[in-house]
């Protein structure tokens, strides 16, 4: 079966990260909030929720590297189909050079060896197989171009200039998401410098004056500002998050 680009899971060796880096953060945060250890289990019904956010986040950067090697491959396909090679073996010949260019592990490599061998030992229809990845893979992109393969080879229209024009677009798709990212990441910069800034005052006020600082750990009205203080963080950055997921 084709990568489904739309989902991620996280393997074995990247959840121990995942929950380690949860289960520091919480034990921090509980003693430089509360000063008491046992307030990091609060984390616990949001460990789930974290782990989806982190497998959303993977799973947007490997659609993208697979967009950025699928633009190579276009153009290899292009050349190879322009020196009178088949689709199947312009996916045979494209393959030795992504993996030079993308690594032997890269999603693309993968998904054309299995349609390069479907379609050479399993003699499957190319365009079916393409179909599939393209479904697989959820991106606009290669569905586009599965669908002008389809029409070209029905219709005997020119394959190469269809190919060279999807290249082309998807590298303008990509140069304008470069463009929007470097906007966003400096919002995303300014917007963690607000979420740090009360950390850090809180952790100074801590180190350097925490007879003035004791109340908001030692009464009931210190610890339910501290958690409202804590919740209206979170919320920030959760709208920081929205704001900023912009898709093209």
């Amino acid at each position: 079966m084709m990568t489904d680009l739309r989902t991620y899971e996280l393997n074995k060796k990247e959840q121990i990260v995942v929950y380690a880096c949860m289960g520091i953060s919480a034990i921090v945060l509980s003693m430089l909030l509360y000063r008491n250890i046992l307030f990091s289990l609060l984390i616990i019904p949001f460990a789930s929720k974290i782990k989806a956010f982190t497998e959303e986040h993977l799973a947007g950067r490997r659609r993208k590297r697979y967009l950025a090697e699928f633009k190579d491959f276009l153009f290899m396909a292009s050349t190879a189909i322009g020196a009178g090679r088949s689709m199947k073996d312009a996916i045979g010949e494209s393959i030795p050079s992504l993996a030079n260019i993308h690594g032997d592990d890269a999603v693309l490599v993968s998904d054309l060896c299995k349609a390069y061998e479907r379609m050479d030992k399993g003699r499957e229809n190319d365009v079916a197989v393409l179909s599939e990845m393209a479904d697989a893979s959820g991106l606009e992109d290669v569905s586009d171009f599965v669908t002008i393969y389809a029409i070209c080879k029905s219709s005997g229209a020119s394959l190469i200039i269809a190919l060279n024009r999807a290249a082309s677009v998807i590298m303008e798709k990509m140069s304008i998401e470069n463009e929007i990212e470097e906007l966003v990441k400096r919002k995303e910069s300014e917007g963690f410098v607000i979420l740090i800034m009360p950390v850090l005052v809180l952790l100074f006020l801590n180190l350097f004056a925490p007879d003035y600082i004791a109340p908001m750990y030692e009464t009931v009205a210190g610890r339910v500002i501290m958690s409202i203080c804590a919740a209206g963080t979170a919320g920030v950055f959760v709208m920081i998050k929205r704001i900023t997921g912009i898709e093209i």
